[in-house]
């Protein structure tokens, strides 16, 4: 009998059809050719009040064709049971989206629903039943979605009024706390001076004194104002190639008198050469003075700040030993806690310091010992640029794999490597040069991450994890932004970076520490 009926045609035109009104219609005039019932309709489940309401009549008046809750009557118990029910000469088949019931569609009357009803029809109608169920679930979700995609665009248009009013205040406020600020400068500085007459030893020194203090309250705004930009995520790095020890090198410099006051000497070292790092020369130097100022306070004379910058598995570390200053535990548990809850000191400036390193991919420590508070902070090598000293690779001969997907590209670093007398290979698939790789592992490996076939990414991954572990590798990219977490993929796997355009100088400087002309 199934095949008799048009069913598998229907359900398919029923499911494909968007407007719900016309998929219920098309379902019961299905199903009244199969049954020929005297009256037949469909209720839905409306989610608001909870009852079965009737949606779509077809056939005769019948005082039945009323709503209902679920569990009374054929079609509340359908819907309530998720399975065909037979009352009479009544029947009702719930409409199931899945597992979830959206309604149900009964039939009264007629001599077919008198007899037992074939299996081959019940299928039929579940199908039929499912289909229109779809239809409304589908409707129901696009509904939904519209409201919630309403709903947060009213709440993004919040957020963003929130953000122009909050920078419209921090910028009032930079304006207003620092316009005072630079009056009280100026004429502290020509009174120092002499611009305003001559002055004292006394005058002098408490001059000097406004002046110092004048500089800590513009500094405690800047911090402030700072942390404002932070937590609103306004924070714009541009990130540069720099050495750390420069960094270190320029803190010192800038805290000149503060350092010269406290009688604290400074002693930086960098034994395997300079660490390079990705980074705002600016924000880190801010970084760095904030972690020096902080061991500054009720110093004597001769303590020394001494400061190590090593590259150090994969990372640009820098250990700073506050000689002589021993904090109790609990403070060095707090130590980064801008503002602390329990009345104990705020360290804003240390905190500052550690969100900025943090936004550098970076990570700050603190532990005290018997010799003072150290400080280390560890940053994510730009490997492409780092000075390693004694850990420099011995070159060998052998053949340099360029995979680029771009040809100007690939072909310039091919003639400049050929050029230099270097063996070459190119290619611009990932899954050639992974076959190439398993075949023969290169000398050197320099590659692109936005290439076809496999990916830059995996390619690394397949390469250290079999096809050429100990293969160096080089990776060449326009992608990198410098957003924290972005190499977690590969970055640890790999010994250097080079980003476009390409130095060529520098980049054969690096090929020869590797591989050895042919």
């Amino acid at each position: 009998m199934m095949s008799e009926l048009p069913v598998a045609s229907a359900v398919r035109a029923i499911a494909e059809e968007k407007k719900v009104p016309e998929a219920l219609k098309k379902t019961l005039s299905v199903v009244d050719g199969l049954l020929r019932p005297r009256t037949a309709f469909i209720s839905l489940h409306d989610e608001r009040d909870g009852r079965l309401a009737v949606a779509v009549v077809r056939g005769r008046s019948d005082e039945r064709v009323v709503a209902v809750e679920p569990g009374e009557g054929p079609s509340g118990r359908a819907f309530a049971e998720r399975s065909i029910v037979r009352d009479g000469a009544a029947l009702a088949i719930p409409m199931l989206a899945g597992d979830e019931p959206v309604g149900t569609i009964t039939c009264l009357g007629g001599a077919r629903l008198r007899e037992p009803l074939p299996e081959e029809v019940e299928e039929a109608l579940f199908a039929l039943a499912g289909s229109a169920a779809l239809v409304v679930a589908l409707a129901r979700a696009r509904e939904d979605l519209e409201r919630r995609g309403r709903e947060l665009r009213i709440a993004l248009e919040g957020l963003r009024e929130r953000d122009r009013v909050r920078d419209s205040v921090l910028s009032h406020l930079s304006h207003e706390l620092r316009t005072p600020l630079t009056t009280i400068k100026l004429y502290l500085d020509m009174a120092q001076g002499g611009k305003l007459g001559e002055l004292g030893e006394r005058q002098r020194h408490a001059v000097a004194i406004c002046q110092r203090n004048a500089d800590r309250l513009l500094r405690l705004i800047n911090d402030l104002l700072l942390t404002a930009r932070l937590e609103a995520g306004q924070m714009a790095l541009d990130p540069r190639p720099l050495g750390l020890r420069s960094v270190m090198n320029e803190a010192f410099s800038l805290l000149g008198d503060e350092l010269e006051e406290a009688r604290v000497k400074p002693a930086l070292s960098a034994p395997l050469g300079e660490a390079f790092i990705r980074g705002n020369r600016d924000r880190l130097v801010e970084a760095m003075m904030h972690l020096v100022e902080r061991g500054l306070e009720g110093r004597r004379e001769g303590t020394r700040i001494l400061v190590d910058v090593v590259p150090e598995d994969r990372r640009g570390v820098l250990r700073l030993l506050h000689e002589g200053l021993h904090l109790p535990p609990e403070e060095v548990e707090h130590l980064f806690s801008a503002f602390r809850a329990d009345g104990g000191r705020s360290n804003l400036g240390l905190a500052i310091a550690r969100r900025i390193v943090s936004l550098h991919g970076g990570t700050v420590q603190a532990r005290a010992t018997a010799d003072g508070l150290w400080l280390e902070v560890s940053f994510p090598l730009y490997a492409g640029a780092v000075a390693t000293g004694a850990r420099a690779p011995s070159p060998r001969p052998g053949e340099i794999l360029v995979v680029e997907d771009d040809d100007d590209c690939r072909n310039g670093i091919v003639e400049a490597l050929t050029a230099e007398r270097f063996r070459v290979r190119a290619f611009s698939d990932g899954r050639e040069a992974l076959e190439r790789i398993r075949q023969s592992p290169p000398a050197l490996l320099l590659l692109d991450l936005r290439i076809p076939g496999v990916d830059g990414a995996r390619l690394i991954r397949e390469v250290r994890e079999g096809a050429g572990p100990t293969t160096p590798i080089y990776v060449i990219s326009g992608a990198i932004d410098g957003s924290v977490g972005q190499e977690d993929a590969w970055g640890a796997q790999v010994d250097g970076v080079f980003e476009k355009p390409i130095n060529f100088p520098f980049l054969l400087e690096r090929v020869r520490e590797y591989v050895t002309p042919a």
